[in-house]
């Protein structure tokens, strides 16, 4: 018998088809750009490789890591938001599946990323062990999740306290959380993303902040980024 899906697993199957309408908006737009700047520094994606991105959504990123020529797997356990990613025709393969029991084989993948999921899932170490599970030798997992010392954290928990959003069900991990989620697979390179307020403030400041807060407000941004490399 599976198991039941939490609440949190649910969140987004009923907003899939206006998801993607964030990233139209100015504000979108650039904290898209600062998220995927530190993505991808520490991620290092690199031409033909093999990966995989747990918790996909509607494939934003997944689609991304295609565009840089790399192999992608999109996987998610919604499937209305896999829909829309089928729908726009989006590069890379799409896969319905649970990030803590992947159906998927060992040491399968160069690089596996998990952007804003582990929030939503029942145990979130057990989905890391997974994400773990299927990075080869010599690979790298990263994993990006919402601060809970983050301004937007708090804009977020207001409004889910006043009408029932995404974020109702959702776990927000402080720095040392997050750290410790990972640190058991080995040395964790982290930093975090998007200093700029989350109605706008600084917006037009936006990259300035980005570098003065990765140096000297590390634990403040509103994305965590992790990455643990696997021993060849």
């Amino acid at each position: 018998m599976s198991r039941p899906r939490p609440a949190s697993e649910h969140a987004f199957d009923s907003v899939a088809s206006l998801y993607d309408s964030w990233f139209d908006l100015p504000l979108g737009r650039i904290v898209d750009e600062l998220e995927k700047n530190l993505l991808y520094r520490l991620a290092e994606p690199r031409l033909g490789e093999q990966a995989l991105d747990v918790g996909t959504g509607t494939g934003h990123f997944a689609a991304d890591l295609a565009s840089r020529g790399l192999e992608v797997v999109g996987l998610d356990l919604s499937p209305p938001m896999l829909e829309v990613a089928r729908r726009q025709g989006l590069s890379g393969r799409w896969m319905r599946g649970d990030a803590a029991a992947l159906p998927l084989t060992a040491r399968a993948f160069d690089l596996v990323v998990s952007v804003t999921a582990l929030e939503f899932v029942a145990d979130p170490q057990r989905a890391v062990q997974e994400l773990w599970r299927v990075v080869r030798p010599g690979g790298r997992l990263v994993v990006a999740v919402l601060n809970s010392w983050s301004p937007w954290a708090w804009a977020r928990q207001r409004e889910s306290k006043q009408q029932k959003t995404p974020f109702s069900h959702a776990h927000f991990f402080s720095p040392g959380q997050f750290v410790q989620l990972l640190r058991h697979l080995g040395p964790v390179r982290w930093n975090s993303s998007v200093f700029i307020g989350p109605h706008g403030a600084g917006m037009r400041w936006a990259w300035g902040l980005e570098c003065l807060g990765r140096v000297l407000l590390r634990p403040f941004g509103a994305l965590l980024v992790g990455r643990v490399s696997k021993c060849g």
